[in-house]
């Protein structure tokens, strides 16, 4: 990316080369200030807004492990009964669990003969919030970046085109960049869709999780819920051109 970035600037000095070239204010783009400094500028937060799209898929994708019910857990909640165990069976019931490899299923607190009620972690809660709060941070960035770079990308094609129709850019260049402008906006809108769909397995797999009895849930299911849904209304922006 860094040497495409070199050389189109080169050649973009050179097309446009007898154009004036003024100081550029953010979000002035016209086809009179448009110069080899604009193009290069325009690369580098492409570049940024991709690798942080990416980088959110990428902490989903986290989530998603996170948020899987591993096998073991459930075979032994299964095989102790996913409510209520007793004083008297308790601690059999967890010798049997761990002499056929299924550890760190069952918490309880056993008093007497008392029947105590067995809270069953099939999936880490702790782990998931710092995963979410991580993602939720990364999404915050490309909130906050994304409408700014789709405006600027938008003034930037209107003046590519204005000095298409003048002249004063070769056709081959004019292609060039509006080119590179629609593929990075599909890597941002596939990372973004990719990312809603991880949340929407994650919510998906904590669901099961609180099906299979595990409580205090409640917020992890509610903050990836509202992620799904920034992530898409985020996708929403992104035209194609």
């Amino acid at each position: 990316m860094q040497n495409s970035l070199v050389l189109f600037t080169l050649i973009i000095a050179i097309a446009v080369s007898g154009c004036t070239a003024p100081t550029r204010n953010t979000g002035d783009w016209t086809a009179q200030t448009v110069n080899p400094l604009s193009f290069q500028e325009g690369f580098q937060d492409e570049t940024i807004m991709v690798e942080q799209a990416q980088a959110l898929d990428e902490m989903m994708q986290k989530i998603v492990r996170s948020s899987t019910i591993k096998h073991a857990a459930v075979g032994a909640a299964v095989g102790c009964g996913l409510v209520v165990v007793t004083g008297s069976n308790a601690a059999g019931c967890v010798q049997a669990a761990a002499a056929g490899g299924l550890v760190g299923a069952i918490s309880g607190n056993i008093s007497g003969k008392r029947d105590v009620a067995r809270r069953v972690e099939l999936v880490s809660a702790d782990a998931l919030v710092l995963s979410i709060r991580k993602s939720n941070d990364k999404l915050d960035q490309v909130n906050e970046n994304l409408p700014a770079l789709m405006a600027r990308q938008n003034e930037e094609v209107k003046a590519l085109k204005e000095l298409k129709a003048s002249g004063s850019i070769d056709t081959k260049i004019y292609q060039m960049r509006l080119t590179a402008i629609r593929e990075n906006r599909a890597k941002l809108a596939q990372a973004l869709l990719l990312s809603s769909q991880q949340a929407s397995t994650a919510k998906d797999n904590l669901q099961e999780a609180v099906s299979q009895g595990q409580s205090g849930l409640e917020w992890h299911i509610n903050a990836i819920d509202q992620m799904e849904r920034q992530t898409l209304s985020a996708r929403s922006m992104i035209s194609l051109l």
